[in-house]
């Protein structure tokens, strides 16, 4: 049954116009869920169960990519459960942080496989075998889940998927409900991969999270399309097309909305005990309690 589906779907990527391979993907998009790759030409799309309280009364830092993060010694993470999220890869400490998880944001136009391409081999210079790897899945024309079914070879032994198809926004009236934030079936849809680190960190039961790198400044400059990241751009993937289409009323919504639900995110992680700082050097995010990584660092458990 497996094999048969999964010719199904290479057959349709090959020989069906984009229109009509979105709608067959949004139709199976119960099967396209979250779960564990296990073996290294398929993909399992299962529950993510095993990976629920895995950290239970652990603290996590999640570490994201904006330029900030070059004004920081992240030396002293080594041995810290660290979420890394999209080029942090890049980092010139990364073999010392060596991050236990690394998620991606479902891909995107105009975002392609040549650009996965780039990512899966900086993920292989970068980490070993034990880097547990996290990715959201849209039924993007691109999606980083088509990539793999065509490149098998990038598959990892520790790979999830969690499932963003039809994903409802997250707003006052179910912010605080469990089953909006359960990554074994369809939690709140993301509006930046730090949405997604988040969601695993809560997942897996740890009790802290401190974000890094997470600078959020775009309104400094809104014209502004090059030289948002740590690394250099012709380093990672270029998002100036991406960044090109958005005008200064289109980032002014985006904000708002990022800050409004990163108000009730910050609400539903205390509601379950779970506290959350931002420890990036600068930035504009003062939605959550500032906390210096240092001191965070002196003070460990």
């Amino acid at each position: 049954m497996q094999f048969l589906k999964d010719l199904f779907i290479a057959t349709a990527y090959w020989t069906l116009p984009p229109g009509i391979k979105n709608l067959l993907k949004n139709a199976i998009s119960g099967v396209v869920g979250a779960g564990e790759c296990k073996e290294k030409r398929s993909l399992c799309l299962g529950a993510n169960v095993s990976l629920k309280n895995k950290h239970k009364g652990e603290r996590c830092f999640i570490l994201a990519t904006g330029p900030s993060v070059k004004k920081q010694d992240l030396s002293g993470l080594e041995g810290e459960l660290c979420v890394a999220v999209s080029h942090f890869f890049l980092h010139r400490d990364i073999k010392t942080i060596s991050p236990r998880y690394h998620v991606l944001a479902p891909y995107h136009p105009p975002f392609n496989f040549d650009d996965l391409q780039k990512v899966f081999s900086g993920f292989e210079q970068a980490y070993s075998d034990e880097t547990t790897y996290v990715f959201g899945h849209r039924p993007y024309e691109f999606s980083i889940c088509d990539f793999l079914k065509m490149y098998p070879e990038h598959v990892k032994t520790r790979t999830y998927f969690i499932d963003y198809s039809n994903s409802p926004p997250l707003d006052d009236q179910n912010h605080l409900l469990a089953s909006t934030w359960d990554i074994g079936k369809k939690p709140f849809e993301t509006r930046t991969v730090i949405y997604s680190a988040i969601q695993l960190a809560a997942y897996m039961g740890c009790k802290e999270i401190y974000l890094l790198g997470c600078d959020h400044d775009y309104l400094h400059d809104t014209k502004r399309v090059t030289n948002h990241h740590f690394y250099p751009e012709k380093e990672g993937v270029s998002d100036v097309d991406h960044l090109s289409a958005f005008t200064t009323e289109r980032w002014f919504e985006e904000y708002y909305l990022r800050w409004k639900q990163y108000r009730l995110m910050r609400e539903y992680l205390k509601s379950i005990g779970c506290e959350i700082y931002n420890s990036t050097h600068g930035g504009m995010l003062d939605v959550f309690p500032r906390l210096p990584l240092h001191e965070v660092l002196n003070d460990k458990q």
